[in-house]
């Protein structure tokens, strides 16, 4: 298994849950955000999803080096 490409996946993942944890915090805790936004629920709806996303991609990296080290094999 090539050893860059998975941390690359999951650098990339873990990019993406912090940018929309940063720009929920920046949503609910800045009010400048909010005069920039007509539709404040529609962002925090995006911005959610998108940390939702990522943090399921992570995780289910996660999950498959656990199967493979349960089933003996090489792990990146």
């Amino acid at each position: 298994m090539n050893n860059n490409l998975y941390i690359t996946a999951k650098l990339k993942y873990e990019a993406a849950a912090y940018e929309a944890k940063t720009m929920l915090d920046m949503l609910f805790n800045k009010t400048v955000m909010v005069g920039e936004h007509t539709d404040i629920l529609k962002e925090v709806d995006k911005w959610a999803k998108i940390l939702a996303e990522a943090l399921d991609a992570s995780n289910a990296l996660d999950e498959y080096l656990e199967f493979r080290e349960k089933e003996g094999q090489e792990t990146p």
